[in-house]
């Protein structure tokens, strides 16, 4: 199970299909899902608005709708907390996964837009791909979150977990201590041939945890087709195909895709 945050500057904001909100709302926070499917998310959100702006101004949006107010402040320390149903792109393909969420603490506020995906790698990946491909992200950070205490959660299954502990007491990751893999084979009575294809699958499932989910945002042209299609078919269905924000995201997604073969110094970060 992984993590992965990522954040928009206002600046870059201003530039994509969501700017209108920046002149609604001064922060916004998610709370919970009230319902999720690929095309009927609703969620509860914590928002304060600009001066002049209300609740039923977030209709204006293509992908928000007002569905309730829970609560209405009362004074100027307080926020609103409503119910929206949320129908943007790529907050759709995060349903339709069916493997990744968005966590509690994705806001946007005065600095920017933080977006906060928990998963597993290979899914995170294909969302976090299609974030970026709408909007190259100005940070990016990820982690392993650990839900339980026990070993099963882990990416290795109990019998891996105990040859990789054994492997690593006998000082095979220790390059001083020189142990040879026969040696290790000889003691565990197997193949040295099958004790060397487990190790080697246990260090590819091991960097693929650390690394895999926060490396490989480069999309392939078949991806990109996908998303756009999935994006244009949701417009259809929704009604929002001649927006003139969702033109402006698939504008986005079109010219990003066009500048996938250069080189980009990503601010990745690893905690």
């Amino acid at each position: 199970m992984r993590e992965i945050s990522l954040f928009w500057r206002r600046n870059r904001l201003e530039e994509t299909d969501i700017s209108p909100l920046l002149d609604i709302v001064s922060s916004i926070e998610f709370l919970a899902y009230i319902k999720r499917t690929p095309r009927d998310i609703r969620i509860l959100v914590k928002i304060n608005f600009k001066s002049g702006k209300t609740p039923e101004d977030l209709n204006s949006l293509y992908f928000l709708e007002l569905m309730d107010i829970h609560h209405t402040p009362e004074s100027s320390d307080e926020s609103y907390v409503i119910n929206l149903k949320l129908s943007h792109p790529l907050s759709n393909f995060n349903a339709r996964t069916g493997g990744t969420t968005a966590a509690p603490g994705c806001k946007l506020d005065s600095e920017g837009m933080t977006y906060i995906i928990q998963g597993g790698n290979m899914r995170l990946r294909l969302v976090a791909a299609m974030a970026r491909l709408m909007a190259k992200p100005d940070r990016i950070s990820a982690r392993s979150l650990d839900l339980s205490s026990s070993f099963e959660t882990g990416p290795l299954n109990a019998k891996q977990l105990k040859l990789a502990k054994f492997a690593y007491d006998k000082g095979w990751y220790d390059i001083n201590k020189r142990i040879r893999i026969s040696e290790m084979a000889e003691e565990l009575k197997i193949a040295r041939a099958t004790l060397a294809e487990h190790l080697s699958r246990i260090e590819s499932i091991i960097m693929d945890d650390l690394l895999g989910s926060f490396t490989n945002f480069r999309i392939s042209p078949d991806e990109f087709e996908l998303f756009k299609d999935m994006a244009v078919e949701d417009s259809k269905n929704l009604g929002f195909g001649e927006d003139e924000q969702f033109k402006k995201l698939l504008q986005n997604m079109h010219d990003n895709m066009e500048h996938e073969g250069v080189p980009e110094d990503d601010d990745y970060e690893n905690e």
